[in-house]
């Protein structure tokens, strides 16, 4: 009797093995994209690790917002923009606040935090923390991002690092 009692709850943890694994390979296309959103964030964004652009955006990739007129929308210029921030801000890190995704686009709301410790967008180092809240919505193919759109508060960022006066400031210096 107690033979069949091990066996049947080999059984059943053999069962549940199968069942958990199968819901592992079974992750749907919309929580690979949404890793894939999160990855990219924490690689490239927060270490700075370029080459992961290479497996997760696709040759004919186009970025819809570019914060730099002077890059271009595509897959070397989201490089040149990544390199660029990555420079600027040297402990660069993201934090998804909220992601959804649905069929082949992934929304997240996050919060960009660095210390400008590099030139930036033509500007010299300042030594100021900035926290920048943004949103991104990418579009998948094939688990590759081709389409990108997003918004930064890039207001408060230009006053964090103090090249914008806040509101009030001005007043205060006549």
């Amino acid at each position: 009797m107690s033979t069949n009692k091990t066996i049947s709850t080999f059984g059943l943890i053999a069962v549940a093995l199968c069942v958990c694994a199968g819901s592992v390979a079974a992750q749907s296309e919309e929580e690979k994209n949404t890793a894939a959103v999160k990855r990219f964030y924490d690689e490239v964004m927060g270490k700075g690790n370029m080459k992961v652009i290479d497996e997760l955006v696709a040759d004919n990739f186009v970025d819809h917002y570019v914060p730099d007129p002077k890059m271009p929308g595509n897959k070397a210029g989201l490089n040149q923009t990544m390199s660029m921030f990555r420079t600027a801000f040297p402990d660069l890190q993201m934090t998804v606040e909220d992601v959804i995704a649905k069929g082949d686009k992934v929304w997240a709301y996050t919060t960009l935090r660095g210390t400008n410790k590099g030139e930036f967008m033509g500007m010299p180092a300042t030594g100021k923390k900035v926290e920048v809240k943004g949103f991104d919505i990418v579009r998948f193919v094939n688990g590759k991002a081709v389409e990108h759109w997003g918004l930064n508060d890039d207001m408060t960022m230009m006053q964090q690092l103090g090249m914008i006066p806040m509101p009030g400031q001005e007043a205060m210096k006549k």
